[in-house]
């Protein structure tokens, strides 16, 4: 009788895990071998994307809203060769969504090591928070809670996703900052999203530019051509960070579409004609055939129906480069001509945002007048452009030309509202100025001093002689006027500065930091720590704060304003305008215009940087006294600020004793520039007064801000 032998069941098992590890193997094999798909991310994007309730257009993506958007989304899909997209644009116009659809796409048809770079680690959560994550769970193939692609945060297992690592099928997405040198080492990236370049520090942790930093970490996959990166922000200023990226790639325009005669154009803010006062009725006008077209008609003329396309404006070969309208026959030859360059540039623009109205570019246009510092969020945010400040002040003679004879130093004309000192430390002496202020950013130039003497020790040398120059004040009819802030720079002899400073209730310390992305005036360090106990080594909690000073934006501000005259016609003062006592010394004005703006290379990337030409102490006093005017929020005063202001100083000026005649000595203060001066009927010594108003941003309410 035959026999059936049986395999143990051990065995058995054994096989069946064998088996079930080798389909494993094999189906890793083969995704490792698999080349990307051949679908464009715009397609991808139309098919699955599902913009969340929060966005502007909630529901599913759809192209035809922003078709500008199409092209460079293609240029990133995994069968273009292009390995570098460049995008500058203004603010709300849809570029950042390029970035959301090509990270969206990665994590379901291209997964791989994935890293978003934002101007910090927290603007890189709060991006991922507020715009990504969002989309991902509004997106079925992504969305966690539907079986998508990104796994669910965990918060005992390392294999789903965390605050700073977003886990998808295939692939990772780290969250980094420029800020943190920490959170661009140690990884190897395929695709790199630089988000707000503008905004990035130069310098992240004292390890070199976060540029550079970032494209060490595609270095891997660059050597087999498979990385990309998408750098995406509004531009700054011309020729720096992404708009030197932009200058650098292929430099593409959108052409829009004539709807009548097809042909395209590359219309610029400036083409567009409007109205001197709301409503502006903007409209553009076709340079082939005259059609006017108004904002009604921009979806029509963006739209791809109609012709709208992205053109190179790079010069070929030949120098050649195409022209500004394009007739319809030779769209096709321009658009695909070649320029020998391989970074694909594209400039959105505010003509063409479809999320922006013509009528409200203007108003801005409008409200920022002439003063820089409005303009350029006007040219950066709204249309796209980056911003080229003056680069050198006027030359001091033309400065010198305006003195007013009428109008002596140390005496406050009539417009003076507020008043600054600023001191400038060198080892052997103080240099110093004060400023007064009114309406419209004009400055008056009252008075300026070296006092000789050593800076190191406080309290010695030349430091009892700036307590007599703020104890002195200024002349304003038969009183004196105490500046209402003061300002030291701390970068020389910090502790000598430190001990002036804290026995004035309305002083500051400064530092100024370079760098055209900081502000007039940030945050505060403390320097001072605490030197025994458990807490050594800690800052002191009510210790000594020093203010930063961004300096470049102020500097670039006050060349512009110093260049300005008078307007012609009415005889009014233009924003800024600058006014000097008769008896200015010259040396003061060739410190003012001491810099001007040149233009390095640093490590092949271009740079725009402050460069001396002379002596420069005077021009440091006059920038942080206006970081003075941003600390107390001087320009967001309301007309009736300036007015209780004004009306404060009269009745101080009232309240002196009558002369013998009978007739007050008192001058009335105004909130408007006026010609006549106030004459110095008080040269004693008695103590300056301290203005304050109730109801305006004056010293105290500074001095408040300072302890908070």
């Amino acid at each position: 009788m035959a026999t059936t032998s049986t395999l143990p069941a051990s065995r058995t098992e054994s096989d069946r895990r064998i088996r079930a590890n080798g389909r494993v193997v094999y189906r890793g094999a083969a995704n490792g071998i698999r080349p990307d798909p051949q679908e464009k991310v715009s397609n991808w994007a139309e098919a699955f994307r599902i913009v969340p309730e929060i966005g502007a257009v909630p529901g599913p993506w759809r192209n035809d809203v922003g078709p500008y958007l199409i092209e460079p989304m293609d240029a990133l899909s995994p069968d273009d060769p292009c390995e570098h997209v460049v995008i500058i644009k203004p603010s709300q116009s849809g570029g950042s969504a390029v970035g959301e659809n090509w990270l969206g796409f990665i994590m379901h048809r291209a997964p791989g090591p994935t890293m978003y770079v934002g101007p910090t680690v927290q603007a890189a959560i709060d991006w991922y928070q507020e715009k990504l994550e969002p989309t991902i769970n509004a997106t079925p193939v992504l969305s966690p809670a539907r079986g998508g692609t990104v796994a669910p945060k965990r918060s005992r297992s390392g294999e789903g996703s965390t605050t700073k690592r977003v886990r998808f099928a295939g692939g990772f997405l780290l969250l980094s900052g420029a800020n943190s040198a920490a959170t661009l080492r140690q990884h190897s990236i395929r695709y790199m999203v630089r988000d707000d370049r503008s905004a990035w520090t130069d310098n992240a942790d004292g390890e070199g530019d976060p540029k550079d930093l970032s494209d060490a970490r595609l270095k891997t996959f660059r050597v087999f051509g498979l990385a990309k990166v998408l750098d995406v922000s509004s531009p700054k200023l011309k020729g720096a960070d992404i708009d030197a990226d932009y200058e650098l790639g292929d430099k593409r325009r959108y052409y829009m579409a004539c709807k009548r005669c097809g042909d395209l154009t590359d219309f610029v803010w400036e083409d567009i004609q409007k109205s001197d006062a709301a409503p502006f009725r903007c409209h553009l006008i076709c340079p082939s055939c005259g059609m006017v077209h108004y904002e009604g008609d921009k979806a029509d003329m963006i739209s791809v129906a109609s012709g709208a396309c992205w053109i190179p404006t790079a010069p070929d070969a030949d120098g050649e480069v195409p022209p500004k309208t394009i007739a319809r026959g030779d769209i096709d030859a321009w658009r695909h001509r070649h320029t020998g360059r391989f970074i694909k540039s594209y400039a959105i623009t505010g003509e063409f945002n479809i999320f922006e109205r013509w009528d409200n570019l203007a108003q801005r246009e409008k409200d920022a007048g002439d003063d820089p510092e409005k303009l350029q969020p006007f040219q950066n945010s709204d249309l796209g452009r980056g911003y080229e400040p003056k680069g050198e002040g006027p030359g001091w003679e033309l400065l010198a030309a305006r003195k007013n004879s009428e109008w002596s130093r140390g005496t406050m004309p009539a417009g003076v509202l507020y008043t600054t000192l600023t001191a400038d430390v060198q080892a052997d002496g103080l240099y110093w100025a004060i400023l007064g202020w009114g309406p419209g950013k004009r400055t008056w130039h009252i008075d300026h001093g070296f006092l000789a003497g050593s800076t190191d020790v406080a309290f010695e040398g030349a430091w009892p002689k700036l307590d007599l120059i703020a104890d002195r004040g200024i002349s304003f009819g038969g009183i004196r006027i105490a500046p209402d802030l003061i300002g030291v720079d701390s970068g020389y002899n910090a502790e000598a500065v430190y001990s002036w400073v804290k026995r004035r209730h309305n002083a500051l310390a400064f530092k100024g930091i370079e760098g055209w992305s900081k502000l007039p005036i940030g945050r505060a360090e403390t320097p001072e720590v605490r030197k025994h106990g458990t807490s050594a080594g800690k800052a002191r909690r009510h210790g000594m704060k020093v203010w930063l000073v961004g300096t470049y934006g102020l500097k670039a501000a006050l060349m512009n304003f110093l260049a300005r005259l008078p307007k012609e016609g009415d005889g009014g003062l233009p924003t800024g305008y600058q006014q000097f006592p008769g008896d200015t010394e010259e040396e003061y004005f060739r410190h003012l215009v001491s810099e001007f703006v040149a233009t390095v290379e640093e490590k092949g990337e271009i740079k725009r940087v402050w460069q001396r030409k002379g002596p420069n102490h005077w021009l440091d006093c006059n920038i942080y006294a206006w970081a003075l005017t941003y600390y107390a929020n001087l320009w967001a005063w309301t007309e009736a600020q300036w007015e209780d202001r004004a009306r404060e100083l009269t009745e101080m000026a009232r309240d002196v004793q009558p002369d013998i005649f009978g007739g007050p000595t008192g001058s009335v203060a105004t909130a408007l520039p006026a010609t006549t001066t106030i004459e110095d009927t008080a040269a004693d010594a008695a103590p300056a007064k301290q203005v304050r108003t109730g109801k305006s941003d004056d010293g105290l309410d500074a001095l408040a801000r300072l302890n908070r």
